[in-house]
């Protein structure tokens, strides 16, 4: 096998294979052809980063860790204050736990710069050297390549972690990475390591990761037979996730494919394309492919990592605001992270106190500093957080004038405030001033005015004062009318003060209506149909209702007479 069995096919096939080196890099006098500084996701305050130094020397495996032997790597280092406790060279700073305001979540690339010839070249190796434990499916570096000038990276190799030394130093190791068929003949081919960490502070061995030695080779032989390769689906999984593969191996007339996928539930394959092929078990398995055509045989090597996704979950919220005036409420919303299931809240005396909702509103009715609690829980822990919210007083005002009018008449209010602030008296239309503090009111009906102050923090205050208008119901029907043209009593109108609203209808002897109305100034005329009627005595019914709201209906006869 060319990943597994290296040395194996080097005695086997040395006959009939050549290998070309393409390229290769030391570090020795190459700092300047990678850029170290590209950032892949988020990074925190104290996140580690890459170095090409002698810091972590270059030692030929199996060697351990040294430092300044005046041999240049490539290695992940800390920064700042968290590196304190740290040796020099590739040991990292696997962040605070949230607890001590220090994070260190670090996702950065270093990535070569200059392009890498491979047109014409095929059966493609990348070996290296390296060292590095980190944290299994959390803390580790990735080999990646590129072949559209660095604008998308592939991974195809994942660090899982080293073996130490027994002085607590990494050991050194070699890497045979077989490339896929997309690496060969590109005029512009690159690689990277990208190294993550989060900030949960697991594990005692801070020793990161570092390379040395990169050399990019081809092993075509003059054979002509197949080149084994594949794509899937993802090779980075949580556990019980399931993958499907695709044979992408060239060759004349490829009659077998023989898979074989470590620690799947799917030991072997010798399907073209197998699916649904399933780990249960967090780690980095090799998944291998061997394809065999009418001029031999090839295989490839993969690495599928299977990740442990259940982490605890992690409280957090946002309100559509920390700073309200009493009695208002605030709409709060989970943004806890980790699937959690459950919710509960303690809004520290405000209401409701509690909540088991996921995104709840909670009224604060008293001025003071409430300290609002989320406590969420999945089946894998239970985490919180406490944000503080501040409730500002209400200003305050008095009013003054309670009094009791005559229809027409006038009443002076005014108001004092406790503090500067806008005044607004409302209902306004029946006030002179509606931002005054002194207003001249004309209310037509008892009305009860609600004069507010609005202060800095745009916190209102309010009070209340009334005035009662002396009212007296007078609805009347005139008992005759003459509508000869003489300008006197021409037409029969309702009569009265304070009306609002009427339905004012009119009969004759018949039962039959001549005359109806919901207009107040619409009088009778004496004619139907635009026809003049005869005199006689005719009988109305009149709905109403006067101003203040009091409603009632009157009926009676009226006389028409020529």
């Amino acid at each position: 096998m060319r990943y597994i069995l290296l040395c194996l096919l080097s005695m086997t096939y040395f006959s009939g294979m050549s290998q070309t080196q393409i390229w290769s890099d030391d570090f020795e006098a190459t700092a300047g052809n990678w850029n170290l500084t590209i950032q892949t996701g988020q990074n925190d305050a104290n996140a580690n980063t890459w170095y090409i130094s002698d810091e972590e020397g270059g030692v030929a495996p199996p060697g351990c860790g040294v430092n300044t032997n005046g041999n240049k790597t490539l290695y992940v280092g800390c920064q700042g204050a968290a590196c304190a406790p740290l040796n020099p060279g590739a040991n990292y700073y696997p962040g605070d736990n949230g607890m001590g305001g220090q994070p260190g979540v670090t996702n950065i690339q270093a990535a070569l710069t200059t392009p890498i010839s491979t047109v014409g070249e095929t059966q493609l190796e990348l070996e290296f050297d390296w060292l590095g434990v980190g944290e299994a499916g959390v803390d580790f570096a990735e080999l990646q390549y590129s072949i559209d000038g660095g604008a998308s990276w592939t991974t195809i190799w994942t660090q899982t972690p080293g073996p130490t030394c027994p002085t607590g130093e990494g050991q050194w190791g070699q890497e045979t990475v077989n490339l896929p068929v997309a690496t060969e003949n590109q005029a512009d081919l690159r690689f990277a390591f990208n190294w993550q960490n989060d900030n949960n502070l697991n594990g005692t061995q801070t020793i990161s990761f570092a390379t040395d030695n990169l050399s990019l080779t081809s092993n075509a032989g003059p054979t002509g037979g197949p080149t084994a390769d594949f794509t899937a689906t993802a090779l980075t999984i949580c556990e019980n996730d399931c993958v499907d593969f695709t044979d992408a191996s060239t060759g004349t007339n490829i009659n077998a494919w023989d898979w074989s996928f470590n620690g799947a539930n799917t030991a072997t394959s010798n399907n073209q394309n197998p699916t649904n092929i399933c780990w249960t078990t967090a780690g980095t398995y090799n998944v291998t492919l061997t394809v065999t055509d009418d001029n031999g045989t090839d295989d490839v090597t993969y690495q599928v990592t299977v990740q442990d996704c259940s982490n605890p979950p992690v409280a957090d919220f946002t309100a559509d605001t920390l700073v309200v005036c009493a009695g208002e409420c605030i709409q709060f919303t989970d943004l806890s992270e980790n699937d959690p299931e459950t919710w509960n809240w303690d809004f520290g005396g405000a209401t409701p106190p509690f909540s088991t909702e996921q995104n709840p509103i909670a009224c604060f009715d008293t001025d003071g500093t409430y300290q609002v609690t989320l406590t969420v829980t999945n089946s894998t822990g239970v985490d919180q957080i406490t944000i503080p919210v501040e409730v500002l007083p209400l200003p305050t005002l008095t009013a003054f004038g309670d009094t009791l009018i005559d229809i027409g008449g006038a009443a002076e209010l005014f108001v004092v405030p406790d503090q500067p602030g806008s005044v607004f008296w409302e209902p306004s239309e029946s006030v002179d001033c509606d931002s005054c503090e002194l207003v001249v009111a004309n209310p037509v009906i008892t009305t009860t005015y609600y004069p507010s102050v609005t202060d800095m923090n745009g916190c209102v205050g309010y009070d209340t004062v009334t005035v009662y208008l002396a009212f007296e119901e007078i609805v009347a029907v005139p008992s005759a009318f003459s509508p000869n043209g003489d300008g006197e009593n021409d037409r029969l109108n309702v009569l009265g003060i304070g009306i609002e609203s009427i339905d004012f209808k009119i009969y004759n002897r018949y039962g039959q209506m001549v005359f109806s109305t919901n207009d107040l100034d619409e009088g009778w005329d004496g004619t139907m149909d635009g026809k003049q009627l005869n005199q006689g005595v005719f009988v109305y019914t009149l709905s109403y209702t006067l101003i203040d709201g009091t409603k009632s209906k009157i009926s009676g006869n009226v006389k028409l007479v020529k």
